[in-house]
């Protein structure tokens, strides 16, 4: 409750008309020409080699739940697969902009945005930078098996993409050598050191949380931008919608900075939408929702309409050009940022879903305008790449994720956690019993006022720390020490 904030009857019932900006929907129109002055031949080949990494990783693990086999390796998953086939330009058009401070929170269907992310990451990193978060982590005991195991040709990125497949699909198995000791699995999977922070089962759950992190990186002067990924139906849900106006309050840009000590920049989150058009079942346009556009809802937030922006997702190229864009504002102190990247989930909710609630039509409809296919063409067509060079690039990935898969199935290679062998497993990897009394220990607090003036100190400093005062009478509540005091 500011009270420099006068609240002026005058003005308050002033008459006028409340203005709104357009929104741009896919406007992302460079040609070739102009894409080849700022893309190499390297730079095209990578974001292709992205897409078709994260296709047949999912291919791989749809065929494993339908089929029971991938490429002549059997095997059974009984545990959940939510794919992203046919959103694989999204999720490497947002990466290829991001780097290791950049921090990505995901939802259930996040895998391509792990892989998208970790390929992104490999290659921003030297071979020394890279090589040292795969030797620290977890022991190096991921490293070890890949270093053993798979020939990576004394390449270091090329060990680097090996670690990466076989951590996330070793945790998918639910594989004790997986990124997370296979206790998270498909929809909890993560990768802190390369940015990527824990993906969230709840529909629209890792809004608030990526919040959070923003929040954070704001108080705290942390370089890079937070990235809270979910899909348009989360867009129904109210922690979403909470997180969309928690960080557009006017406070944040006009009170915080009001000191002259803290900057008055907006946080640095982007909430970026993959508009599948789905949530399970439910087409979010003409049926469960009333915006008809994911960035719509941008304009109801604050001013700026959340620099909402709306993007063909299907092209790798246009999701780079929005999210530098983004980006660029978020550095700047304007956020927050709003994207609504128009895709589209191939495949079903889940590989048990029989997609009902969508015609066959439809669905080969998007099969034709594959993100993967069409960017293949515009490479040959542009003679960036060769058929040849395409086909090989595919036989390549095909025999790396199999390799991957025989590994990751392997239980002398990649056992799981034995509970009946180690009973404290879980609870040596949790942080219970702990006390970290600072993060950052060298840093000195930074203080509007010496804590001795603040009024809150004061105040708690006088609560009384017993029940009963000196003369054995009870302490009323409000004057004795509670927990909120504490905290």
């Amino acid at each position: 409750m500011p009270k420099s904030q006068y609240v002026d009857p005058g003005k308050a019932f002033d008459a006028g008309f409340i203005h709104f900006e357009d929104i741009p929907v896919c406007q992302y129109n460079k040609t070739l020409t102009e894409e080849k002055k700022i893309y190499t031949k390297d730079d095209f080949l990578r974001i292709y080699r992205d897409m078709a990494i994260i296709r047949e990783f999912e291919t791989m693990l749809n065929d494993v739940k339908t089929k029971s086999a991938y490429n002549g390796v059997e095997y059974n998953n009984p545990g959940p697969a939510h794919l992203s086939i046919g959103q694989e330009a999204s999720a490497v058009g947002e990466a290829y902009c991001l780097d290791i401070n950049d921090f990505s929170f995901g939802s259930h269907r996040s895998h391509g945005e792990i892989l998208a992310k970790g390929l992104s990451s490999i290659h921003k990193l030297t071979d020394e930078e890279v090589y040292d978060v795969m030797k620290e982590f977890l022991g190096g005991a991921v490293l070890s098996v890949v270093e053993k195991h798979m020939n990576a040709g004394g390449n270091v990125k090329e060990l680097a993409i090996n670690f990466l497949l076989y951590g996330a699909l070793a945790e998918i198995f639910a594989r004790k050598t997986g990124f997370n000791r296979g206790l998270g699995g498909s929809m909890h999977a993560f990768f802190i050191p390369f940015g990527l922070m824990p993906n969230n089962a709840i529909v629209g759950a890792s809004a608030p949380i990526a919040l959070g992190a923003a929040l954070y990186k704001r108080s705290n002067n942390k370089p890079g931008i937070i990235i809270s990924n979910c899909g348009d139906g989360a867009t129904g849900r109210g922690p979403v919608l909470e997180s969309f106006n928690f960080a557009s309050m006017d406070q944040i840009t006009k009170l915080w900075g009001m000191d002259g000590k803290y900057s008055d920049g907006g946080l640095p989150i982007l909430f970026n939408v993959f508009n599948n058009h789905y949530g399970m079942g439910g087409q979010t346009r003409g049926e469960t929702m009333g915006f008809d556009m994911v960035a719509r809802l941008g304009a109801g937030f604050n001013p700026e309409q959340m620099h909402a922006e709306r993007v063909n997702g299907y092209d790798p190229l246009a999701v780079i050009d929005a999210v530098s864009r983004k980006k660029e504002l978020l550095l700047a102190g304007k956020g927050p940022a709003l994207l609504d990247v128009v895709t589209y989930r191939v495949s079903g909710h889940s590989p048990s879903d029989s997609s009902t609630y969508r015609t066959a039509e439809e669905i080969e409809a998007w099969k034709a305008a594959d993100p993967i296919l069409a960017f293949k063409n515009k490479l040959v067509k542009g003679k960036i790449a060769t058929e040849n060079e395409i086909a090989k690039m595919h036989d390549d990935i095909t025999a790396r994720m199999t390799e991957v898969m025989k590994l990751a199935i392997n239980d002398d290679i990649s056992p799981r956690m034995d509970l009946n062998k180690e009973p404290d497993a879980i609870s040596s990897i949790m942080f219970s019993n702990q006390k970290v009394v600072s993060m950052e220990p060298e840093r000195k607090a930074e203080m509007l006022m010496p804590k001795e003036e603040c009024p809150r100190v004061k105040e708690i400093k006088g609560k009384v720390r017993t029940a009963t005062d000196k003369d054995g009478k009870p302490v009323s509540k409000m004057k004795m020490y509670n927990v909120c005091d504490g905290l």
